[in-house]
């Protein structure tokens, strides 16, 4: 197919951004001979890399499975703009524009050179290099993907499109983890008792008004928000106890809008713990963003079902222990309903019997498993009580329309 025309209006549209922005900008083609371009600015000389554009092109290996653009951040210092160019549902070429940076020379202290490692005598370099790179604060960045994407693709996007999709790259590796380690704590029954009183309510999360809230964190995103001091070992250690603060009360008025208390509990567990895992001011800010994001989402879930509190508790125990031998008899103690009437209400509210949204509810945890664990699938019907491997492909087939080891096949041709 020929990309004559298409290249060189690409190669013009660059010129453009490059020319207007007064940023680099590095094109990388993913068809033909994968041919690349780079309008470059004067900068200083990287203290890392020799050919400063293999950083480039690493930023540019994000992009190609991207369906929108994301920032890309480095080292909390340098940021990149990765634009995918798409024609006809397909990834044309890469666009990377940056690097750029919202940090000031100045704020490269000494706590900051340690937490990242940087030797004594790197440390002017690494100063005169970002001293040198242009400065754009996040919000202003936001604005620089939606204004690139309009110009290569035509496609219209808010600064929370790009918001979340950065969040959604960022994090994206972390689902396989999540899921998986879920499953472990409803099978072993890992949970906290209780949670920890808060006064301060988080009225949006609350609600599970997601795309408010989604505004309001693209307006914290510029970075220019003061941190309180609560650790005087670093400034990462502040950031850190500000974000679990934060997802603790995320995780408390989610509980309050409706989000099982031991999903919560768990679920805040895991966004703290991959937080203390963080060493990047932009990736704990990703993180605790897509935490807080999160939680009103499970929320505005919660309130779309309108279940009777009964149902609501008998589903919350039937989530909590898949893993574990499900009867009429203990839903109906948990829900302090009679079996028979606590049966009816739940095919009354849900177009189901009990049993039959149990058996589809561990057909659904059975995909999750079957999509990011490599388990044999005897095994994955074992863990979910299914009483042989029969049981098993026949209850599958009959929700998914298909046996297990197709739907796991199936999985792997979309990879």
């Amino acid at each position: 197919m020929d990309y004559a025309g298409d290249l060189t209006q690409l190669d013009y549209m660059c010129k453009c951004v490059h020319e207007s922005l007064q940023m680099p900008v590095f094109c990388k083609w993913n068809i033909d001979n994968h041919q690349e371009y780079f309008w470059s600015v004067d900068t200083a000389t990287h203290p890392t890399f020799t050919d400063s554009t293999d950083l480039i092109r690493s930023a540019a290996a994000k992009g190609t499975k991207l369906n929108r653009p994301i920032i890309y951040e480095i080292n909390d210092l340098e940021q990149f703009a990765v634009v995918p160019v798409k024609r006809n549902g397909q990834c044309l070429a890469v666009i990377v524009i940056g690097p750029a940076t919202r940090r000031n020379s100045n704020e490269l202290n000494r706590d900051w050179f340690i937490e990242h490692g940087v030797p004594v005598q790197d440390r002017p370099k690494w100063a005169e290099y970002i001293e040198s790179l242009p400065f754009v604060d996040r919000f202003r960045f936001l604005h620089v993907c939606v204004l690139a994407n309009w110009t290569l693709n035509q496609e219209a996007l808010d600064i929370t499109d790009v918001l979340q999709s950065t969040m959604q790259f960022g994090l994206a590796h972390r689902q396989q983890k999540n899921e998986l380690e879920l499953a472990d704590r409803r099978e072993y029954s890992i949970f906290h008792d209780g949670i920890v009183g808060v006064n301060q309510m988080l009225d949006l999360i609350r609600r599970g008004d997601k795309n408010e809230l989604m505004k309001q964190l693209a307006k914290v995103a510029s970075g220019n928000t003061p941190v309180g001091v609560q650790s005087k070992r670093s400034h990462i250690r502040s950031v850190k106890n500000l974000a679990i603060s934060g997802i603790a009360l995320s995780s408390h008025v989610a509980i309050e809008g409706g989000v099982y208390q031991e999903l919560a509990m768990t679920l805040s567990d895991l966004h703290v713990q991959h937080i203390e895992e963080l060493n990047e001011l932009g990736a704990i800010e990703s993180a605790v963003f897509t935490a807080i994001a999160d939680f009103a989402e499970r929320v505005n879930q919660c309130r779309n079902n309108n279940h009777s509190k009964p149902v609501q508790k008998s589903k919350e125990y039937i989530y909590l222990h898949l893993f574990e031998e499900i009867t009429l008899e203990l839903l109906a103690e948990v829900a302090g309903l009679n079996p028979h009437y606590l049966s009816q209400l739940f095919k009354k509210e849900t177009g189901l019997t009990l049993m039959s949204y149990v058996q589809r509810e561990r057909i659904e945890e059975a995909k999750r498993l079957l999509d990011h664990s490599n388990d044999m699938i005897s095994r994955i019907g074992e863990r979910l009580t299914f009483y042989d491997q029969a049981h098993f492909v026949k209850a599958f087939k009959k929700h998914a329309g298909m046996t297990p080891k197709q739907y796991r096949n199936r999985q792997k041709l979309n990879r």
